[in-house]
C-alpha cells in the first residue's frame, strides 16, 4: 500500500490564487492535500507565511510536524521534487540578525522520542475570551496532551 509522504494543509494563506498555486504544486510533486480550517493529525506539512497564532499552527508544532513557508513547495516544483524541508522551516524573527527556531527544536525532540506529548507535565491556566477561541483550544487539548 503507497502512504503519501507529503500531506499539507495550509494556514494564514488568504489570497485564492497563491493558495490554488500552492495546491497546484502539491498535486503535481505527488502529495496530498488537506483543506479545512481544522487540523488534521494526518497532515506531515503545515505552510504558513509567517509565525501565527492559529490552530493549525499550535497544534501542528505541538505534533512536531514540518512548518515551513509557501517557497518550499514553490521551490520544490522548480526543482521537480521535493527539497530538504529545513531551510523553509519556518523561524521566529527576534528583531535582530539572528532568528529563533523553537519550531524545529521542538520538532526534533518529538521526532526523537524524547517526548510523547506537548506540554508534558506542565499544568496551564488559559484565559481565552469569546467562544470561538475557546472552542479552539478545547480541541488543541484534546489533541495535545493525550
Amino acid at each position: 500500500m503507497d502512504t503519501c509522504t507529503h500531506v499539507f494543509q495550509i494556514s494564514g494563506i488568504k489570497i485564492r490564487d497563491e493558495k490554488r498555486v500552492l495546491i497546484q504544486g502539491i498535486q503535481q510533486l505527488d502529495g496530498k492535500y488537506i483543506g479545512g480550517s481544522v487540523y488534521q493529525h494526518t497532515c506531515t506539512h503545515l505552510i504558513i507565511p509567517q509565525v501565527l497564532s492559529s490552530e493549525k499552527f499550535l497544534a501542528a508544532c505541538a505534533a512536531g510536524k514540518w512548518v515551513v513557508t509557501p517557497d518550499y513547495v514553490l521551490d520544490s516544483v522548480k526543482n521537480g521534487s521535493w527539497l530538504a524541508e529545513e531551510p523553509y522551516e519556518v523561524a521566529i524573527s527576534t528583531g535582530s540578525s539572528a532568528a529563533f527556531y523553537p519550531v524545529k527544536q521542538w520538532r526534533e525532540k518529538v521526532a526523537s522520542g524524547r517526548l510523547k506529548g506537548a506540554f508534558q507535565g506542565w499544568r496551564v491556566l488559559l484565559m481565552v475570551q469569546g467562544s470561538t477561541r475557546r472552542a479552539m483550544f478545547k480541541r488543541l487539548q484534546a489533541l495535545v496532551l493525550f
